[in-house]
């Protein structure tokens, strides 16, 4: 039997491990913490949000992250320190917002999205949770009429790209979302968005899935993954493994390892905080809404009220900034008055984010026996059920012609 390597236990190399074991492969997958606790799985706002088809660097977006970096509670958060040092991704992250690069990220990201909904309930209901996955749409919420308006013209786009959506005044969004702060009158209600119970469980449910199909978890750490003759060797602290084909789907970290195989990933942390509210006392929250002109958003989960969001871009070993619970405390109470903010759970994580907002589903351009899937940034639940069968059909030899666009040779 054909065997595969997998580095990381996140949601997209969990959801490939079952997909690669479905298709007959022999699995084993390497990770330093069990499935899902040790990346931006664990904290994940537990949104599918396949209908938001726009890459994160827009037409215009260094004059809207002048002004975001001046607001202290604005959604993006950049030390000067990690500034200098990641020029160059800013600098191709910027360059997607021009008009080429926009359509390429945009065409990329609607690819993806064309069949999250078959996709991801297929892969739960295979997993026997189909009962932890909806699709009862998002609300997006404005602070503002200026900002509503502006936004018009993006979701003009979206509709024409198929993804439904529908303006709601103060009464609906009142009689929606009650426990929203009554200063907020203006939202859209976008259809083509869904949610899960809660992200890390529900990774723990696919693993737990998978091994039932035969997969291997293994607690250990990969220092290193070379070609040796026909195979492929994974150093880790407790010695040698051996594999026919290696899938590196391990967040931030893949970069190192893509450095050492020779190719070119521009990955960087793309820190994320958030809190959950165990007992919030704001009744359950009907469906999933984001703050559009804040950065944040707001999810039911298993656990409570799951708040949080913001994006701030560090080296990944940069330790989390404190302050920003305290903000995010305030603000918290802020979108919902009668939130009770006793015991809430603080969590922060590194998302793994390329500069031009889609993923690599691709094999390496050094070794037809390395592959990559990884890059999701904020997308990793959504684009997981497509991105583990799109890598199932690289490995088989069996491409989906749409994976040319999500290459590693794009950089």
């Amino acid at each position: 039997m054909t065997s595969v390597a997998i580095v990381g236990a996140g949601i997209v190399g969990t959801a490939t491990a079952f997909e690669l074991a479905r298709a007959g492969y022999d699995v084993v997958v390497f990770d330093p913490h069990p499935p899902g606790e040790g990346g931006p799985s664990f904290g994940n706002a537990s949104q599918i949000g396949f209908g938001d088809i726009h890459p994160l660097s827009t037409p215009g977006i260094h004059w809207t992250a002048l002004r975001m970096l001046r607001d202290a509670d604005g959604p993006l958060k950049i030390p000067l320190p990690d500034l200098l040092s990641q020029a160059g991704w800013f600098w191709r992250f910027w360059r997607t917002s021009h008009k080429t690069g926009f359509q390429r990220a945009t065409a990329a990201l609607t690819e993806l999205g064309r069949s999250c909904v078959a996709d991801s309930i297929a892969l739960f209901e295979a997993s026997g949770i189909g009962h932890k996955l909806a699709f009862d749409g998002v609300a997006c919420v404005y602070d503002s009429a200026r900002s509503f308006e502006i936004s018009q013209s993006a979701w003009a786009f979206k509709t024409d790209a198929g993804h439904e959506s529908q303006a709601w005044d103060a009464n609906t969004l009142r009689a929606e979302l009650p426990s929203l702060n009554p200063m907020f009158e203006h939202a859209v209600w976008q259809k083509s968005w869904g949610s899960v119970t809660d992200a890390l469980e529900v990774v723990q449910d696919i693993a737990a899935a998978a091994r039932r199909e035969g997969v291997e978890f293994r607690r250990e750490t990969v220092l290193d993954i070379r070609r040796a003759g026909s195979c492929i060797e994974l150093d880790t602290k407790s010695g040698k493994a051996y594999a026919d084909y290696c899938v590196i789907a391990a967040g931030v970290r893949s970069a190192r390892f893509s450095r050492a195989l020779g190719d070119r990933l521009p990955m960087a942390a793309e820190r994320g905080y958030n809190l959950t509210f165990p007992n919030a006392g704001t009744g359950e929250l009907k469906l999933p809404v984001i703050f559009s002109d804040r950065g944040v958003v707001a999810t039911q989960v298993t656990g409570g009220l799951r708040v949080g969001g913001w994006a701030e871009y560090v080296h990944p070993d940069r330790p989390a900034n404190l302050s920003y619970f305290a903000s995010l405390y305030r603000i918290s109470k802020e979108l919902f008055p009668d939130l009770n903010t006793e015991n809430a759970l603080e969590w922060w994580g590194n998302r793994p984010s390329l500069p031009d907002s889609y993923p690599v589903i691709s094999m390496s351009a050094h070794s037809d026996r390395v592959f990559y899937n990884c890059g999701h940034g904020h997308y990793g639940l959504t684009h997981a059920a497509r991105s583990a069968k799109m890598l199932t059909s690289l490995i088989s030899d069996d491409p989906d012609p749409a994976t040319e666009m999500y290459t590693i040779t794009r950089f």
